[in-house]
């Protein structure tokens, strides 16, 4: 009897206990509240000191540091020093112009939504708080579009470091105030030929614009300005494939028709709809052309490109990708002027 009571006894105590135990670990631990970016880049001086001196110096630690929900792409020390930039020459920046030219820059580097690296690369395209200077004095004006892809393992911004953009280090920092991704470069500003350069569905039109014969259609790409930019209505690979192949519009054209060809497919001006998916207007948009005098129609009801010729009509595939000195829209169609 008295060893069935200390065995009655042991099991109680040893209940007591692992209720105890349990109830102990059921308890929540107090969670560690998240840095802001800010805070992130503050917390690693060995990787982010430049980039700190240079959100105080623009005053965009302000922004950066507060309450919202942002996507920064941070590049290192190394990746800033390559460009040139260094913790000493900010502090000896005191030019207004210097200043700003900074400050757009980091701009280019964020994104007004927290988003992750999936997310990222399915939308592909999206919008910086950089914009395109309209003038040399501009603070503010069309947002600069920002290009995200998958290469092998790498996932690139701007079609990597060879085309001014980076690749990312380490993905989706989680911040109190958005997401951090880590870059290996610091990304420039993109033009109209760096925004097809990265664009892996716009190669086909790289390689007609890039080649010799039409060094003067590139050429007014380059020369293109944010005080005098360029729409371009960029054909993509699959509207270039159709019009190559076999009975395809550009079989058989010369150099010189080439090249009307293409600066059909410009417009003096930066020409961004409000809208994604159409144009701010009731009423169809007559388009003039550098190939002159030859213009074509955008039908608002359809979002479709008539032109001249009028045997069919092109969709506008993707709008508004921004750069510097102008924007492209991306067409399915070589489009056709009279030659």
């Amino acid at each position: 009897m008295k060893i069935k009571n200390q065995i009655l006894s042991f099991v109680t105590i040893l209940s007591v206990a692992l209720m105890t135990f349990s109830c102990t670990n059921d308890e929540p631990k107090e969670l560690m509240p998240l840095k802001s970016i800010v805070e992130i880049a503050k917390a690693d001086p060995a990787n982010f000191s430049i980039l700190v001196d240079a959100l105080k110096k623009t005053g965009l630690d302000a922004t950066l540091g507060n309450a919202g929900s942002y996507t920064a792409f941070a590049p290192t020390n190394a990746a800033f020093t390559a460009s040139g930039i260094t913790s000493a020459s900010i502090s000896a920046m005191t030019s207004a112009t210097d200043i700003a030219a900074l400050k757009l820059t980091l701009q280019n580097h964020v994104i007004g939504l927290g988003t992750r690296s999936n997310d990222l690369l399915a939308a592909g395209y999206t919008k910086t708080f950089g914009f395109l200077k309209a003038s040399p004095t501009s603070t503010s004006g069309v947002n600069l579009s920002i290009f995200i892809n998958k290469v092998g393992n790498d996932v690139l911004v701007n079609g990597g470091v060879a085309n001014g953009g980076a690749k990312i280090e380490t993905a989706d920092i989680e911040a109190s105030n958005g997401i951090v991704h880590v870059i290996d470069a610091v990304l420039k500003l993109p033009t109209i030929v760096s925004q097809i350069k990265a664009n892996p569905s716009l190669s086909a039109l790289l390689g007609v614009v890039a080649s010799t014969p039409q060094a003067s259609v590139l050429g007014s790409l380059n020369a293109a300005t944010g005080t005098a930019p360029l729409t371009v209505y960029a054909p993509n690979n699959d509207a270039f494939t159709a019009a190559s192949a076999t009975g395809g519009y550009l079989v058989g054209k010369t150099d010189s028709q080439v090249t009307n060809i293409l600066r059909y497919h410009l417009e003096n001006g930066n020409r961004a709809p409000s809208s994604t998916s159409s144009y701010s207007t009731s009423a169809d948009v007559s388009i003039t052309t550098l190939n002159t005098p030859n213009k074509f129609t955008i039908l608002v009801s359809s979002v479709k490109i008539k032109d001249v010729v009028g045997t069919s009509n092109g969709t506008i595939k993707t709008f508004n990708i921004q750069g510097t000195n102008g924007v492209i829209q991306v067409v399915d169609k070589v489009l056709q002027p009279f030659l």
